[in-house]
């Protein structure tokens, strides 16, 4: 009998000393109130695209989009009560009727008429700024004492960065596959490798926005046999 009171009370201890499950916290609700951008296939034509989607003070909803240099108003006509949906439509050519399905960091945009159109994702900017989308600009090499033309791409959604950039200079050629950044305020750094002689060289730009569509700041890669850097302007167009 002592044997079984024992182990009894020791499988109550054990018991009582079993932390209580903690469910994990909700996820953060989307609002559909903000700004998006980054590389969309309106009218099947891939390019840049920005879109923003206002409420007022008094409840209604308005909004706009903007690409192929051309700035459309949107009519929202329904945002749903959670606003993690809202449809929308707009006139360029056709009139497209869209479907925008909310995460905290994008939208993806479900074109409903005309029938045929592809889905394309915007990324949520965060205090009217983020880096997505198709930049063209110029790189200056302190090595070689020359600006090139150069070309940017990225993807970010909130703290993930995937892009790359291209420039080819007269002695080399950085072709950069970017997977790492952060953007704080106006200020960012985005990096990664590029592919030279059979070895990923580590490449990284730190810079800022001069206005929206605008960067500019510095960047430096580390070469076979040494370093170089130098600066960089982008610019975006829709």
């Amino acid at each position: 009998m002592r044997y079984w009171h024992c182990l009894l009370t020791l499988m109550f201890i054990a018991a009582a000393c079993k932390k209580t499950p903690v469910d994990p916290p909700p996820l953060p609700v989307p609002e559909a109130d903000g700004s998006y951008v980054g590389w969309g296939r309106p009218g099947g034509t891939a390019q840049n695209v920005w879109l923003q989607i206002v409420q007022s003070e008094g409840g209604a909803w308005s909004g706009q989009i903007q690409y192929n240099r051309t700035n459309s108003l949107v009519t929202v006509t329904e945002v749903t009560a959670d606003e993690d949906t809202i449809r929308f439509e707009y006139t360029r050519g056709n009139t497209y009727r869209c479907l925008g399905v909310l995460s905290s960091f994008a939208i993806s945009i479900y074109i409903l008429e005309p029938s045929g159109q592809p889905t394309y994702v915007l990324n949520r900017e965060e205090f009217g700024l983020n880096l997505s989308g198709d930049w063209s600009g110029l790189m200056y090499s302190n090595l070689l004492g020359e600006w090139r033309d150069a070309e940017l791409f990225m993807d970010q959604q909130s703290d993930i960065f995937i892009g790359s950039a291209f420039s080819s200079l007269s002695l080399y050629t950085v072709d950069a596959d970017l997977n790492d950044g952060v953007l704080d305020g106006t200020g960012f750094y985005f990096s990664g490798t590029t592919r030279m002689d059979n070895l990923d060289l580590p490449v990284r730009f730190d810079g800022a926005f001069v206005y929206r569509d605008s960067i500019a700041g510095s960047w430096q890669i580390s070469l076979p046999d040494g370093q170089d850097g130098g600066q960089f302007r982008f610019v975006r167009s829709f």
